[in-house]
């Protein structure tokens, strides 16, 4: 039988025969686009802990680069992955054009194997309080 092979696919001229991919090159493949993604993840428990020790280690998995400390504005960060964190941290995050993302969003990156769309799993922005305006006004 596998000769029968052999001589079937010396007949067949190359650009018709089927190229396979082995499986692991399929899976860097799909995870190409968390290679250039740069994240910090500043999530805090109710008792002021760190919580992001566990979704540091899902996203590293995934091939994304994942700040320990907030790099700043220099550093040029996509994603932040926020949830009870410092509210500075939010507010430069924004300013630098990091999307602001939930923990939703880090189960959907593990979903699908790479990067996932950060629109919905978005963070809104709270409303601005207008008591500063006000008393830089008088």
């Amino acid at each position: 039988a596998s000769r029968r092979r052999r001589a079937e696919s010396r007949t067949v001229p190359r650009r018709w025969r089927r190229r396979t991919v082995p499986r692991r090159w399929r899976r860097r493949t799909a995870m190409a686009s968390a290679t250039d993604a740069r994240i910090f993840v500043d999530v805090k428990l109710q008792d002021g802990q760190d919580g992001g020790a566990f979704v540091r280690s899902i996203l590293e998995g995934l091939g994304a680069r994942v700040y320990k400390t907030w790099p700043g504005a220099r550093a040029r960060c996509t994603h932040l992955v926020w949830k009870g964190g410092d509210d500075r941290t939010l507010e430069e995050a924004r300013a630098c054009g990091a999307a602001v993302v939930g923990l939703s969003w880090v189960n959907a990156c593990q979903d699908v194997g790479g990067l996932a769309a950060s629109q919905p799993h978005a963070l809104a922005a709270a409303p601005r309080s207008t008591a500063r305006a006000f008393l830089v006004a008088r």
